[in-house]
């Protein structure tokens, strides 16, 4: 072997590792930047577990993992658990479609206690895998899983597969290396008829679809949580501005998540560059009454 053929992988390494040095100042914990690095090039990162928002979790190389672990309360999903956890109590019943490794899911059945039902809904085979792992560490017996999607069809459909990235969504062109059984939410028999105080939807643009199969739930349910994701809905279709009008249309109010304390009535024709966060209330008096006292503002109902 030549010497230039021996020095490549050093120089890859010595790339890497000043590339590493330079990004750890722009997150929260610097020194856990770094730390998962290593412990992902050792390949000992899977057998690392560490807390999360009260919860256990298992360090895996996926960017949702890798914000929870060095960037634990100023990424997105940090802050989305503190504005529902002011709005949750225990005793509601929680669905969240489009799961993931249980970053919502987890937390929130830790908190909330036994009383109040989770069900988590996560498609892709290898992300569930995750997602079970991680519920096995924190034993909760209100959590419940199912690797399932959901749309406005019965049958299957495809999947994106990409390893180094957890946020894998629907084909919309229907052709994939990966397929995942499908189902309307309306027809999940587990939860007919139940009464649900949040229904969380977070599936990359998929959204429109997920509530035409859930026609008949969306009128037991109390509060939307979901994903305005402009980037991806256009792919499928449709458009942010098809979201907002279609629930409001079926009499929801709607809220930009400014941050964890700031709701604003979102506008009649909402300008999304690339994702947002959208709370939809069936009742302001009762969003009202549920988020008084808690320092949440509510925009500009609260002027």
């Amino acid at each position: 072997m030549s010497g230039s053929a021996q020095v490549h992988p050093i120089r890859r390494a010595l790339r890497h590792w000043r590339w590493v040095w330079r990004q750890r100042r722009n997150w929260e914990s610097p020194g856990r930047f770094l730390l998962l690095h290593a412990l992902v090039w050792l390949g000992l990162n899977e057998r690392a577990v560490f807390r999360y928002q009260g919860a256990r979790f298992r360090l895996y190389d996926t960017t949702l993992t890798h914000l929870m672990f060095f960037h634990p309360t100023r990424w997105h999903g940090a802050i989305d658990l503190a504005l529902l956890r002011q709005l949750l109590r225990p005793g509601d019943t929680i669905v969240d479609i489009g799961a993931n490794v249980g970053s919502h899911a987890i937390p929130l059945a830790k908190s909330l206690g036994a009383s109040s039902p989770v069900h988590a809904f996560e498609p892709h085979p290898r992300v569930f895998a995750q997602l079970q792992a991680n519920a096995r560490l924190n034993r909760l017996p209100n959590l419940y899983l199912y690797n399932l999607a959901l749309g406005d069809r019965t049958g299957e459909v495809a999947f994106t597969d990409v390893r180094s990235d957890d946020y894998n969504r629907v084909l919309p062109d229907g052709a994939g290396a990966l397929t995942v059984p499908m189902t309307p939410l309306d027809r999940f028999e587990p939860l007919a008829d139940a009464p649900i105080t949040l229904l969380k939807i977070d599936v990359e643009g998929y959204e429109p679809f997920v509530l035409r199969g859930a026609e008949a739930t969306l009128t037991r349910t109390d509060f939307l949580y979901l994903e305005a994701n402009a980037m991806h809905a256009c792919e499928y279709g449709v458009s942010v501005q098809d979201l907002a009008d279609s629930l409001r249309a079926r009499g929801w109010t709607l809220y930009r998540v400014a941050d964890s304390a700031t709701l604003t009535r979102l506008p009649e024709r909402p300008t999304v560059t690339e994702w947002e966060n959208w709370l939809a209330a069936r009742s302001t008096d009762a969003l009202r009454e549920r988020l008084a006292g808690r320092g949440v503002r509510i925009l500009p109902d609260d002027e």
